[in-house]
């Protein structure tokens, strides 16, 4: 009796490890767009990623300025929904005699005073030619007690060019034969950490949700449901002043768009603005300023799907610098959830949001009359 009791328990067991639950599959595609490099105008990794978790048949474009979309369906209304695959990173400019890298910020707009303190110490990952894997380095900054005449009481943050990067080559030649080049793209070694709560922290975040969330959409969308052509676009170079976004205001006429970021800065001098929402209280819809009768229209029916769908929903500001500021001719809504800490390594945002919010899209795409 006992050994039989014991097969059945082995055999359970063996079930539930062989039937992962669902959200164990959308983890781990998280945790993979995270640890993904994706400096901007160097998006490929991340492109990889999300298109290895399309669903097989469809078929991805990739234009000039590195957008990813997916097309479905055809005629009016045409639907624009759209996320960011870029992060704020480095480049190689130079690769000193004694084997160092010298970086600088891609990043044109704002970031947290201390962005790059944040990198000092820390393991990083510099892009290595083709689809290699990425070449592991370190950072550090030179010693302010070893630098003559420099008063460290009054030494400023580190900044971009105050950084050394260190991949244990010990001269340029090394550092060259071990696949350094010019502008290779320079970030910190990232990965998705788990915390109490259903709460996850990791850097890019507040980029990466959004492409987590439009993967769920390709997946999960019920075609047959669609009316007129949805695009999903995965935009490139946001970092760097939204050049993905206005090549896709470009190419597309949308009759509505919808931007699914978490976080966008307004510019320098502005009063900060703190992020806003509650986490682990539902995904949030930006307010914004000047609406016209369309977006106005486009903000009541994604308020009526979040009701009909029992979605708790947040009304939160938002920043101005964000990937919508080219479709403003265009009805246009910002939707996303809560994050802590964005432009950090320690970004934080709740599970439970994002499925409140890829249940929300999904619902909403599939309804509109």
């Amino acid at each position: 009796m006992k050994r039989h009791k014991s097969f059945q328990l082995l055999c359970l067991a063996g079930a539930m490890l062989l039937a992962a639950p669902a959200w164990a599959e959308d983890l781990e595609s998280l945790r993979a767009l995270v640890r993904a490099q994706g400096v901007s105008g160097r998006e490929e990794a991340v492109r990889r990623e999300i298109v290895s978790r399309l669903p097989a048949g469809v078929q991805a474009e990739v234009d000039n300025m590195g957008n990813l979309t997916v097309t479905v369906g055809s005629g009016r209304p045409l639907r624009l929904v759209l996320a960011v695959m870029d992060e704020p990173g480095y480049v190689v400019t130079r690769i000193q005699e004694d084997g160092y890298l010298r970086v600088r910020r891609l990043a044109r707009l704002p970031l947290p005073p201390l962005f790059d303190q944040y990198f000092v110490g820390q393991p990083l990952q510099v892009e290595s030619p083709g689809d290699s894997a990425p070449i592991n380095a370190v950072s550090a900054v030179l010693s302010t007690h070893l630098q003559r005449g420099r008063r460290v009481a009054a030494s400023p943050p580190p900044r971009d060019e105050d950084l050394l990067v260190d991949l244990g080559a010990r001269s340029a030649d090394q550092a060259r034969a071990a696949g350094i080049r010019l502008l290779s793209p320079v970030t910190l070694e990232k990965s998705l950490v788990e915390l109490a709560g259903n709460r996850v922290s990791g850097f890019a975040l507040d980029d990466r949700v959004g492409c987590e969330a439009l993967l769920r959409l390709a997946r999960g969308l019920d075609r047959s449901r669609l009316k007129g052509q949805l695009v999903l676009a995965w935009a490139a170079q946001s970092w760097v002043g939204g050049r993905g976004a206005q090549r896709l205001a470009r190419r597309f006429a949308p009759d509505e768009v919808i931007v699914v970021d978490l976080y966008a800065p307004d510019p320098s001098g502005w009063p900060t603005l703190e992020p806003g929402g509650s986490l682990g209280k539902g995904p949030f819809l930006a307010r914004s300023k000047g609406e016209d009768s369309g977006t106005r229209e486009l903000a009541e029916r994604l308020r009526r799907s979040a009701r009909d769908g029992r979605i708790s929903l947040q009304e939160i500001k938002f920043g101005s610098l964000n990937d919508g500021v080219p479709f403003q001719k265009h009805p246009i809504a910002v939707v996303g959830i809560p994050v802590r800490f964005p432009g950090t390594p320690a970004e934080m945002v709740e599970l439970g949001d994002l499925d409140g919010l890829s249940d929300w899209l999904k619902g909403y795409l599939e309804d509109r009359p």
